[in-house]
């Protein structure tokens, strides 16, 4: 099952379990991708809305979501507010900081694109309650803050 982008392969220590990660990953992104595109969305653009509507953030923070230099998210964040979907607000603690900030069809939009994806529900739905629970213990486990690993 390694996908073509894994360059690790299969018969390594993990290597079945970075395959899956990755396939898990791809489908994740492929569904959302769908999503977001039927309502008119790119990915980098639902995304941001979605966590525009989970709290205000300033386009550092937003950046930081993505990994990314803030000045490339000020296009992604300019089409957000061309369509009415976010706002940008001057940060109360600091004059100089704008708050990205979902409006109400903002916040309605991010919805739908949660509800409306595909693969995932079913997916979670087919799990047992035990499964869920070993899974959302494995999660949380690796998705933990971690130091970081000195270069050798």
């Amino acid at each position: 099952m390694t996908p073509p982008f894994c360059l690790e392969p299969a018969s390594t220590e993990h290597g079945e379990v970075r395959a899956a990660l990755y396939e898990l990953v791809g489908r994740l992104l492929t569904d959302y991708e769908r999503t977001a595109h039927t309502h008119g969305l790119t990915l980098a653009q639902a995304r941001a809305l979605s966590f525009a509507a989970g709290e205000p953030l300033s386009q550092r923070q937003l950046a930081a979501h993505f990994g990314c230099d803030p000045s490339n998210i000020s296009v992604i964040v300019d089409r957000l507010v061309d369509r009415a979907l976010v706002e940008r607000l001057t940060d109360p603690d600091d004059r100089r900081v704008k708050l990205v900030t979902a409006t109400p069809a903002g916040r309605a939009l991010a919805a739908r694109c949660c509800e409306d994806r595909e693969w995932l529900g079913p997916a979670l739905d087919a799990l047992t309650p035990a499964q869920l629970a070993t899974m959302q213990d494995a999660l949380a486990h690796l998705l933990m803050p971690r130091s970081p690993v000195p270069p050798t």
